[in-house]
């Protein structure tokens, strides 16, 4: 067992916090308060952000204080906020680790993991440490994955070239979420990083930020995270296609206020475009699949919410929102005339290779 000690900068404060949003998961939460008592490594604190649940999840979370000595902290929002992020923010406000480390009520550690998140983060210096590894679980089965192969088989810093950080990113060679996963405390204090308030997708935005502000950022192998797969999780909730393009929208411009903060971006503003060129053109479909089949409006409803809540609210904050839109319709409209064209000269075509067929009928008669 790794000795004891305690970082952070302050008195007795702890090497690492580990954040627990919580709603409703009285069923999970014990499991998961279990298999942190259960880690080799012991100088951590938790706090669990209670997201107003509405079943019993406070009062198992309670019985567990004593069993922790001390190192659990129940914090309760007033009011529901949808989703991990608010949870997680109030949580990071009162946080004293060394480092800070997330995990949802309803999954486990294995044994193991802070003792080498935290190892590795000391020996290396890491600002993030980032594993692909992970066990899925249910009821009935078990199973190891990884988002990505990356082929890691011992501690491995990411290229410090940002341009191909984002690039790997758009290519999915990054488990878009903060779970199994470590984060210095003071690096996310000096970036001001806080979780956008969205209904899901709020870690896709705090990784990539975390990816693109990060000069030292680690993967390593191995498998530290359990999650369970459950249809009744936040991440498997229908959400109505207005909510899920707010959601869409304020992901947009926290990523682009942060890429403005970055002088590679204005040095290299390709890569900007080229990330919202990517994000938009994978979120229309789950906007445009919602609004029609979710939320059965109408065109004229469509263009009315559109007009209404993204392009006449806060114009100077939409500025980025606005210009790829209208970049992209004249794009649009390019390849429309082009196509337009190609197909007039195909028809012009077969109008007149029918010419020649009646022409070469009638010879022969």
């Amino acid at each position: 067992m790794t000795k004891q000690k305690n970082f952070g900068g302050k008195k007795n404060s702890p090497a690492i916090t580990v954040i627990i949003a919580m709603y409703n998961t009285e069923e999970y939460i014990g499991e998961c308060l279990e298999s942190l008592l259960a880690q080799t490594f012991q100088d951590f604190e938790v706090i669990v952000a209670d997201d107003a649940s509405t079943d019993k999840s406070v009062e198992v979370v309670s019985e567990f204080v004593p069993r922790f000595e001390g190192r659990l902290k129940l914090i309760r929002l007033k009011k529901n906020s949808g989703g991990c992020g608010m949870p997680r923010n109030e949580a990071m406000k009162i946080a004293t680790g060394k480092y800070i480390a997330f995990i949802d009520s309803d999954d486990l550690y294995k044994e193991n993991a802070l003792e080498y998140f935290y190892n590795v983060a000391e020996e290396t210096g890491a600002e993030v440490v980032h594993a692909e590894r992970q066990i899925s679980f249910n009821e009935t089965e078990s199973k190891e994955h990884a988002f990505f192969d990356d082929g890691v088989t011992a501690p491995t810093f990411e290229t410090d070239d940002i341009g191909e950080r984002t690039e790997k990113f758009i290519e999915k060679k990054f488990a878009w979420n903060v779970l199994n996963k470590l984060f210095r405390r003071d690096f996310l204090v000096k970036h001001k990083m806080i979780f956008p308030a969205m209904t899901v997708w709020e870690d896709f935005v705090f990784l990539f930020i975390a990816l693109i502000r990060a000069k030292k950022y680690l993967r390593v192998p191995g498998v530290f995270y359990c999650y369970r797969v459950r249809a009744a999780s936040l991440s498997h909730k229908p959400i109505n296609a207005v909510d899920r393009t707010k959601d869409i929208f304020t992901a947009f411009k926290a990523i682009d206020e942060a890429m403005s903060k970055i002088d590679f971006f204005d040095k290299y503003p390709e890569y900007r475009y080229k990330f919202f060129d990517w994000y938009i053109q994978n979120r229309l479909p789950a906007i445009c699949k919602g609004f029609y089949d979710f939320d059965r409006l109408t065109n004229f409803e469509i263009d009315g919410y559109c007009r209404k809540n993204l392009f006449s609210v806060n114009p100077k904050e939409n500025t980025s929102t606005v210009s790829y839109f209208f970049t992209k319709a004249i794009e649009n409209k390019i390849i429309v005339e082009q196509k337009n064209s190609e197909i007039k000269k195909l028809t012009e075509r077969l109008e007149e290779l029918k010419k020649i067929s009646n022409e070469i009928k009638n010879f022969r008669y």
